[in-house]
C-alpha cells in the first residue's frame, strides 16, 4: 500500500498534461469575479443616479410670475402661478419596507 501510493505521488508530480488546462480555469476564474465586481459597482451608480434625477425632476419648481412691460400694460395675458403644495418626500435606498 505504501508502495503505490509512494507511486501515485511520484506519477502526480511528473505529470504536466492538463496543468495549461488549470491555469486557464484559474484565470478565467478570476476574471469572471472581477466582472461580478465591477457589474455591481457600475449598477449601484447608475442606480443612484437616476434616484438623483428623479429626486431632481419631483422637485421643480414651477412657479412664475410675469409683468407687463413698461409701456403696454393690456398687451397679452399676464399673470402668476404658485406651487402650493411642497415637492413630495422621496425614500431612497436598497433596504426599502
Amino acid at each position: 500500500m505504501k508502495r503505490q501510493l509512494k507511486w501515485l505521488w511520484t506519477r502526480l508530480r511528473k505529470e504536466d498534461e492538463g496543468l495549461l488546462t488549470l491555469e486557464w480555469i484559474l484565470l478565467a476564474t478570476l476574471i469572471v469575479i472581477g466582472l461580478v465586481g465591477a457589474y455591481s459597482a457600475i449598477r449601484d451608480g447608475f442606480v443612484d443616479e437616476l434616484g438623483d434625477v428623479a429626486d431632481a425632476v419631483i422637485r421643480v419648481d414651477q412657479s412664475f410670475h410675469t409683468e407687463p412691460p413698461a409701456g403696454l400694460p393690456y398687451a397679452g395675458s399676464w399673470g402668476s402661478w404658485q406651487d402650493d403644495e411642497p415637492p413630495p418626500q422621496v425614500t431612497r435606498g436598497r433596504n426599502l419596507p
